[in-house]
């Protein structure tokens, strides 16, 4: 009985080796794997940071810029340093105007005879300058004629 269990003992113990060196092959091989991949991704890595540096040159930028009908400036004007810890003050900003009274449109058409329409529209200002689209603080009259 004391034979029986000391086999035992001792095939477990060759058992439990074999699977620790399967397991820490396996683990190489992983390893291994991964080694490569990184050698190929780092290689990979410095071939991109090569063209980064070979795409930012001044030359190759002027002569892209030059190529796109970029001119040299006559004169460069540098520009003050502005602190970024030290907050700018707020800009003083001017309200826009007020939009005008409703204004008045009229527009007539004759279809199928040639004759044109004439267009007029009128804001309650009347200062008789062009109409400015969004603000319309002017007026405006449009008249237009045609015959075939």
């Amino acid at each position: 009985m004391l034979t029986i269990l000391s086999v035992s003992i001792v095939v477990a113990a060759l058992l439990a080796v074999v699977v620790a060196q399967a397991l820490l092959a396996t683990g190489q091989v992983r390893m291994s794997t991964l080694q490569h991949e990184l050698t190929l991704e780092q290689a990979a890595h410095r071939q991109a940071e090569l063209a980064v540096a070979q795409l930012e040159t001044p030359a190759r930028i002027v002569a892209a810029a030059t190529g796109e009908g970029m001119i040299r400036p006559a004169n460069v004007v540098e520009l003050p340093y502005v602190s970024l810890s030290v907050p700018l003050p707020t800009p003083k900003v001017t309200p826009a105007p007020a939009p005008a009274p409703a204004s008045t449109s009229t527009s007539t058409s004759t279809a199928g005879t040639g004759t044109a329409s004439a267009t007029t529209s009128t804001s309650g200002s009347g200062s008789g300058a062009a109409s400015t689209g969004a603000a319309g603080s002017a007026a405006s009259t449009t008249t237009a004629t045609s015959t075939p």
